[in-house]
Formats: structure tokens, sequence, C-alpha cells
């Protein structure tokens, strides 16, 4: 199998493309529904790098918490945010502020993301 991959998705429709996208590129994926399941699934499965979607239904920023939880578990775990926040709400943040190597708008273009995961997983 190939590099591990979480994806943390509320949205199942969006986490199964993204799932079988990954899967046909080589990588072995994990899909989380929820920010706490996701956060187990680091503890156990060990992921080498994780898609992190930023509104659920609990908070739409509960996203930019969960990536300070992972990224105390494990600093150097590579996050991606991916959302269609900054169109819809128009945050002014930076992928800094978010705790997360790199912001994704979705719908994500999966030519960019198989080459962004690819970079980060060399």
């Amino acid at each position: 199998m190939g590099h591990k991959i979480l994806i943390i998705d509320d949205d199942e429709d969006i986490a199964d493309n993204i799932q079988t996208l990954l899967t046909y590129e080589g990588f072995e994926v994990f899909i989380a529904n929820h920010v706490k399941e996701g956060l187990e699934i680091i503890k156990n499965v060990n992921p080498e790098l994780v898609l992190l979607d930023i509104m659920f239904p609990e908070s739409k920023t509960l996203g930019f918490e969960a990536a300070i939880d992972i990224k105390k578990l494990r600093p150097e775990l590579p996050v991606f945010a991916f959302s269609a926040i900054n169109r819809e709400y128009a945050f002014d943040f930076q992928k800094e502020d978010a705790h997360v190597e790199e912001f994704l708008v979705k719908p994500v273009d999966s030519k960019n993301l198989v080459k962004l995961i690819n970079k980060y997983l060399e």
C-alpha cells in the first residue's frame, strides 16, 4: 500500500470522491466524518497527511480548531484545509494562521491535489 492519507469531512460524497481519486493514485485512504473520529484515526493509524474540511454542522470554524489539535498531537503532520469558505464567507486569513500547510478551495482540483500531496510526501 501507498502513503496513508486521512480525510476529515462531514460531506460523505466529497470524502468518497476524494478517496476514490487518491486510492486510484496509489494512496491508502481513511475517512472520518467527524473531527473526534479523525483525531482517533491519527492516534491509531498514523497517517502521513490529513485533508481537513473547515466547516462542520457544529461550527463554521471547527476545522481550524481541529488543525490546532492535530498539530498538538503531531506537529510534523502536514494538514491541508479545504472548503468553500473563502467564496461563501470571504474570511481573511493566511494558511499559517490556520495551522495548515495548504488551503484548497472546493471544489478541489484533482490534479493539483495529487501534485501537492506528492510534494509533501516525497
